[in-house]
């Protein structure tokens, strides 16, 4: 990269390259539409766990309702947030608190064990 010397310091200069591609623009954007509707949203596992578990944490007991289900997160039991069996096997609905509980456990034990 090419450095020019300017009275307020140093900068790189960017070069643009085009991709070469065989594939037009039309073509692309077909692609695109045909993967987004034939793939699953990301989050929906949420509200299946959220359907088939019910608006309570699993660990405090806290009830939730439609105006605060924000608070609710969906815990993947095996640390696999890939894992997500269609019967909610590997989920649990933990408040935003108890969630940040549970990924901390690990940290804290580790820390006063002094594996660090």
């Amino acid at each position: 990269m090419k450095m020019k010397k300017r009275n307020y310091g140093f900068y790189r200069k960017r070069t643009v390259t085009k991709r070469s591609s065989d594939d037009s623009a039309g073509d692309l954007i077909r692609k695109l539409k045909r993967i987004s509707t034939t793939a699953p949203p990301a989050n929906d596992y949420r509200e299946r766990s959220l359907k088939i578990h019910g608006l309570i944490c699993a660990k405090c007991a806290r009830e939730f309702d439609e105006k605060d289900r924000h608070l609710l997160t969906v815990h993947h039991k095996d640390g696999n947030p890939n894992n997500n069996p269609p019967d909610g096997s590997n989920w649990e609905n933990l408040c935003i608190y108890c969630h940040d509980d549970e990924h901390s456990r690990g940290l804290l034990g580790d820390y006063l064990s002094g594996d660090e």
